[in-house]
């Protein structure tokens, strides 16, 4: 099986536009596994959300912004850790977001478990500790980030059994084996700190695990526009920490 990873979309349409294209251009790719965050920080939410729910070929799980805005949507807690930062984003975000797309956001799972090729595969935004994954948004159930080293990996994820971690959420490539688990984060594809969108291909067979990692660019200035044309709150500390 051969299959594409994407995550921290984060409303960047251009950016998701260019790797769907190169994976469907491509031709073998089985299967999209898309890791969440596809809405919050970037613009373009709807778009984004038109392009991910209309495929038959991607499963997609929720990341902490997902379900931050969710909160809102649903008049339920907000995470404090957010409020300081993403609080009026998120507000924005929430008032422009189609009401179509309420349900189906609420109803992405946390974690996908599958078996390939003898293979155990776990697909989650970021580690969260088992015994805090049906705790709601506003718990803070993901844990903190740390920095990528395989060391740090293996203890992230002590808790989790499987062959393959598939994760996002930090937007920077971890790509570790520890000869019991391979873990991997492609980057973001929506943030990836300049004109170029990044994912990842995963390759499963008889003879094992193949991971590649693939950047592909792309025209960001439409994007990086819309956050004056369309006055987005936030921008500074969205372009200080992530653009």
């Amino acid at each position: 099986m051969k299959f594409a990873v994407i995550t921290d979309v984060h409303g960047n349409y251009d950016a998701l536009e260019t790797v769907l294209d190169d994976i469907d251009r491509r031709g073998d790719i089985d299967k999209i596994y898309n890791l969440g965050d596809n809405i919050g920080v970037g613009h373009e939410t709807n778009k984004v959300l038109d392009d991910i729910f209309d495929r038959d070929d991607m499963e997609i799980i929720s990341g902490n912004h997902d379900e931050a805005i969710m909160a809102l949507v649903n008049g339920t807690p907000y995470p404090e850790d957010l409020k300081g930062k993403f609080y009026e984003h998120h507000q924005w975000i929430q008032q422009h977001l189609d009401e179509d797309y309420y349900d189906k956001l609420n109803n992405l799972p946390r974690v996908i478990e599958q078996t390939i090729c003898g293979k155990k595969v776990l697909v989650i935004h970021y580690e969260i500790p088992n015994d805090k994954l049906d705790d709601t948004i506003d718990l803070q159930p993901f844990s903190p980030i740390e920095t990528a080293t395989e060391a740090n990996m293996q203890s992230l994820f002590e808790d989790k059994n499987a062959d393959l971690i598939l994760f996002g959420h930090n937007h920077t490539v971890h790509l570790f084996d520890d000869k019991e688990k391979i873990y991997f984060n492609p980057g973001s594809v929506g943030l990836n700190n300049g004109p170029n969108a990044v994912y990842g291909i995963v390759t499963i067979d008889e003879k094992g695990i193949d991971i590649e990692r693939v950047k592909v660019a792309y025209d960001n200035e439409e994007f990086l526009r819309g956050f004056d044309e369309k006055q987005v709150p936030g921008k500074q500390l969205i372009f200080d920490k992530f653009i």
